[in-house]
C-alpha cells in the first residue's frame, strides 16, 4: 500500500511540488533517501521544515516517530506541516487482540503524531470514524485537525518497481494451483478469524468434502494455539496450505489461480484482500462487518458475524458451489492507486 501510494505520488504529484523520500533508522533521523531510484545520489543531510514543507506519513513507523519526536517538532516550529495515513485504531480499542508490547508502541505512536499532526488521512469512513472517537475519549480533541477519507486501490503490480518481473511467467508458485482452492490472506492473528474458517473447512473434511484451503500470512501474535493446530491438522499438506513468505509476485499469481477469497475478520478498518481479489475479479465471502457490507454490490457474498463452525461449513459450501457455478457476477472495485493520490493531494492541498 505504502509503495503503491509513493509510486503514484511521482506521477500525479503536482509541478510545482519537490517531492522527496525520507527515511529514518535506529542510528539516523529522518534523512533524504534514493527511493525508488536506488543508486541516485542524494543529500543525506537530516531534514529540516520551512514554511511550506509538509511532511506526509504514510508508513506504519511505530518506533521511529517517538524516537524523533523533536525533530519532527522542530520541523513544525519552523513551518513545516504533517499529515499521517490512518489504518484503524484497534491496538487503542480492541487492546486483547495484540501484544503488550505492541500495543504501548501503538499508543506512543499515536500519542506523538497526535501532538504534531494538522491532518489525518483515513483509508475508510469506518477508520476516520473511528479515530474521532478516540481523539475525543483519549485526548479531549473535538476540532483543530482535519481527516480525510483516501479510497484504496487494489493492484499488487502498480506497487512493485520492477516493471519487467511483473509480466515475466517466470514467478512460481509453490503448490499445484490447478486444483481448485479457497485462499485466505493476512497475517495470522486473532482478529482474522483463521480459527473459525479452518474449524469450518474441518466440519467439511470430516463429512469427505474435498475442498481445498490456502493460507497466506505472516505469523502474528497470540496464536500459538492456531498455529499448532494448522501444522498437525491431518490434511496439512493437502487439503490445506500454509505460507508464511510469500512475495508480492508470487501472491499475485496466486490470486490469479484461487476460486475465491474469504475475509473472516473480527474487526478492521478496510480490508485490502478484499479489494484485492475484487480487482482480481474473483467472487469474496466475508464476515458480515460494515466495514465489508459496503462491496455487497461488488459481487460479495456474507456469513452472519456469530456463525458456528456447523453453519460457517454450510455458508461456505453453498459460497463454492456457486462460485463453480459461475452463479456469482464480481465487479471489479474503481479506483486506483491514481484515484487514491489525487484523493490525498486534495485533502491536504
Amino acid at each position: 500500500m505504502v509503495r503503491a501510494l509513493a509510486l503514484a505520488l511521482i506521477e500525479e504529484g503536482p509541478k510545482d511540488w519537490d517531492i522527496h523520500f525520507v527515511a529514518a533508522d535506529r542510528r539516523r533521523p529522518y534523512h533524504a533517501i534514493s527511493w525508488p531510484k536506488a543508486n541516485a545520489i542524494i543529500d543525506p543531510t537530516e531534514i529540516e521544515g520551512r514554511p511550506g514543507d509538509l511532511f506526509l506519513g504514510l508508513d506504519f513507523s511505530l518506533d521511529t516517530i517517538r524516537r524523533y519526536r523533536g525533530q519532527l517538532t522542530r520541523f513544525r516550529r519552523n513551518g513545516g506541516q504533517f499529515w499521517f495515513l490512518i489504518c484503524d485504531l484497534l491496538p487503542v480499542e480492541k487492546p486483547g487482540w495484540f501484544s503488550p508490547n505492541n500495543v504501548t508502541r501503538y499508543k506512543a505512536w499515536l500519542d506523538t503524531i497526535v501532538g504534531i499532526s494538522d491532518g489525518f488521512l483515513c483509508i475508510s469512513a469506518q477508520t476516520e470514524s473511528d479515530l474521532k472517537r478516540v481523539l475525543d475519549a483519549r485526548y479531549g480533541l473535538t476540532d483543530g485537525y482535519r481527516t480525510s477519507i483516501v479510497p484504496m486501490g487494489y493492484d499488487i503490480r502498480e506497487s512493485l518497481l520492477d516493471r519487467i518481473a511483473i509480466e515475466s511467467p517466470a514467478t512460481t508458485v509453490r503448490f499445484d494451483t490447478s486444483i481448485p482452492f479457497s485462499l485466505m490472506v493476512g497475517t495470522l492473528e486473532p482478529r482474522k478469524g483463521h480459527a473459525d474458517i479452518l474449524a469450518a473447512f474441518s466440519e467439511l473434511w470430516r463429512q469427505g468434502a474435498e475442498n481445498r484451503l490456502v493460507l497466506v500470512g505472516r505469523m502474528g501474535w497470540h496464536i500459538e494455539d492456531l498455529r499448532d493446530a494448522i501444522r498437525t491438522h491431518p490434511e496439512y499438506g493437502g487439503k490445506l496450505l500454509w505460507f508464511d513468505d510469500v512475495g508480492d509476485l508470487e501472491l499475485e499469481r496466486i490470486y490469479q489461480a484461487c476460486e475465491g477469497v474469504i475475509i473472516a475478520s473480527h474487526a478492521e478498518g478496510f480490508g485490502l484482500p478484499l479489494i484485492e481479489a475484487l480487482g482480481h475479479d474473483k467472487p469474496v465471502l466475508a464476515r458480515d462487518l460494515p466495514i465489508f457490507s459496503i462491496h455487497k454490490e461488488l459481487g460479495v457474498c456474507y456469513f452472519p458475524v456469530d456463525a458456528g463452525s456447523r453453519d460457517l461449513a454450510m455458508c461456505i459450501e453453498r459460497w463454492i458451489k456457486d462460485v463453480q457455478a459461475g452463479q456469482i457476477k464480481v465487479v471489479r472495485p474503481s479506483a486506483g492507486w491514481q484515484d487514491s493520490v489525487r484523493a490525498l493531494l486534495s485533502s491536504i492541498a
